[in-house]
């Protein structure tokens, strides 16, 4: 094959993986809900000069856009610093998502029992797009367990339910998780290559599960693995977070592992699977 055809295979295989069509782009819409996303837990409140920045375009550019969702109840003004802040309205769109997991309110109760037996914190967690999003929490009262909260989003490749979501998808899907990574992730870098991720997914899923020391909170080790749907696709992972000392005393990897596998087939088995 020659080059212009390796770049039409190339080019047909990108627009593929995409599968947008820029005709149908609101680019207004776009940008507002791009501003939405600039405001962070590290950076609640910002300035108009500072979410132009962000954004990369002008500061009346970012006025308008600031403007109209201002007018939509969705950000609110200071007068006295001039910062802008999410309100409450954005909130109730997360909570709108996240009572419309079916898979939430059912696995509720394991993690509770899980939480109890490891006195750890115990999560739900999915998958969208190249982060994994955090639907459930149970803690806990003690100081040093994990922070994660309902809503947290973190890149798909850094935590163990990422990684446990990542070994059930197919190469087409790894792929594209890579090529967004590579292109969206800045605060977190990117796999070294396909193949590292790919060599990754597949130890991981002939494993069945991950079990790893936390890259956010060192000294805290987590242990995830999936959930599965009627039709056997894994639809969320849990997991459970804790000091090194604490699950060593529960008797670390190995007791872990008959918890956390039968944890999860009872909740699969809740959601329709009918499989091992």
């Amino acid at each position: 094959m020659g080059a212009a055809g390796e770049a039409r295979v190339q080019d047909d295989g990108e627009a593929a993986a995409s599968d947008v069509d820029p005709r149908y782009i609101v680019p207004g819409l776009s940008r507002g809900l791009a501003l939405l996303q600039l405001f962070r837990r590290e950076r609640p409140a910002q300035t108009l000069q500072e979410l132009a920045s962000g954004l990369g375009v002008t500061r009346s550019a970012a006025y308008r856009l600031v403007y109209t969702l201002e007018n939509d109840g969705f950000i609110l003004r200071d007068p006295v610093t001039r910062r802008y802040r999410l309100t409450a309205r954005v909130l109730t769109l997360g909570f709108d998502y996240l009572n419309s997991q079916a898979v939430a309110e059912v696995a509720a109760p394991s993690l509770q029992r899980l939480s109890s037996l490891t006195s750890a914190a115990a999560h739900l967690v999915v998958l969208d797009g190249w982060h994994v999003v955090y639907l459930a929490r149970v803690a806990p009262a003690v100081a040093l367990v994990s922070n994660l909260q309902v809503g947290t989003r973190l890149p798909c490749h850094i935590t163990a339910s990422g990684r446990a979501l990542l070994a059930c998808e197919d190469e087409p899907k790894l792929r594209e998780i890579y090529r967004l990574l590579c292109r969206e992730s800045r605060e977190v870098p990117p796999p070294s290559s396909f193949e590292a991720l790919r060599a990754q997914a597949e130890e991981d899923a002939a494993r069945g599960y991950v079990y790893r020391g936390s890259v956010l909170d060192p000294g805290l080790m987590t242990f995830a693995c999936v959930v599965r749907n009627g039709a056997g696709d894994a639809v969320a992972a849990i997991n459970v977070i804790g000091p090194d000392a604490l699950m060593a005393r529960f008797g670390g990897e190995t007791a872990l592992r008959t918890v956390m596998l039968e944890t999860a087939a009872t909740i699969s088995r809740q959601i329709g699977f009918s499989g091992s």
